[in-house]
């Protein structure tokens, strides 16, 4: 693709908090760790917004050894396959279920088709369960590209690895400089720090306002419902 003018920009999204909550996928997260490990985790006993799936598996593991040996990188590609078709089936039977947060649909589309901008996601989620979750309440059509936990446990890495899959998908060079994360929790302010960029978080997950404000984001929003005014923070005009 080629695109005359300056190049556009990169708006990466976190997924959960952010773009949409769920019901009822917690107890499908403990069940398939159990079902893979061997060893049931308990997800509402630990803080996990944020943290990228292999991070939550670890403190939920807290150093006990599973069943089939120790967690390589080929188990937590079987955990990923386990807990996407699981969260598929649960989504289809009703018991589990997805919806968007105030604004959000509004703003992706319109952020979608201004020619200055691509959209991607920076989640800590797992590549095949941030599918799920996104065409479960039909976002999946608005990303160009993404970071993932399945690429790396470390989210400091992931906005790096969403550009430069944006970057091959639309032969563009996304400059980290140029780039705004969108997110609800500290984590995806010290990521987007890690690469320069500017970050704009919403106090729709379960951090409180005060605590974000503490981190000190760029801009902090209640929700995404003001189209206009997230447009102006994306721009750096708040």
């Amino acid at each position: 693709m080629t695109v005359s003018g300056p190049a556009p920009r990169a708006i990466l999204f976190d997924i959960d908090g952010t773009l949409l909550r769920s019901r009822g996928s917690a107890r499908v997260f403990d069940d398939t760790m159990e079902q893979v490990f061997g060893i049931r985790g308990d997800l509402g006993s630990i803080r996990p917004d944020g943290m990228t799936d292999p991070h939550i598996l670890a403190a939920l593991l807290d150093g006990r050894t599973p069943r089939v040996g120790s967690v390589t990188p080929r188990l937590l590609a079987t955990f990923e396959v386990a807990l996407a078709r699981a969260l598929a089936a649960a989504v289809a039977s009703g018991a589990v279920t997805f919806w968007t947060l105030p604004g959000v649909e509004g703003l992706l589309t319109e952020l979608s088709r201004r020619q200055d901008m691509r959209l991607g996601i920076v989640t800590g989620n797992m590549r095949a369960t941030a599918r799920v979750k996104l065409g479960a309440v039909a976002l999946d059509g608005y990303f160009r590209g993404g970071g993932y936990g399945s690429d790396s446990p470390v989210r400091d890495q992931l906005p790096g690895v969403a550009l430069r899959r944006m970057s091959q998908a639309e032969e563009i060079v996304f400059e980290p400089r140029h780039a705004v994360m969108i997110g609800d929790t500290p984590h995806d302010l010290a990521a987007a720090r890690a690469h320069g960029m500017r970050c704009v978080l919403v106090a729709t997950g379960q951090y409180e306002h005060g605590e974000l404000a503490a981190a000190g984001p760029d801009v902090l929003l209640e929700d995404l419902s003001d189209g206009a005014r997230v447009l102006d923070a994306i721009l750096g005009e708040e």
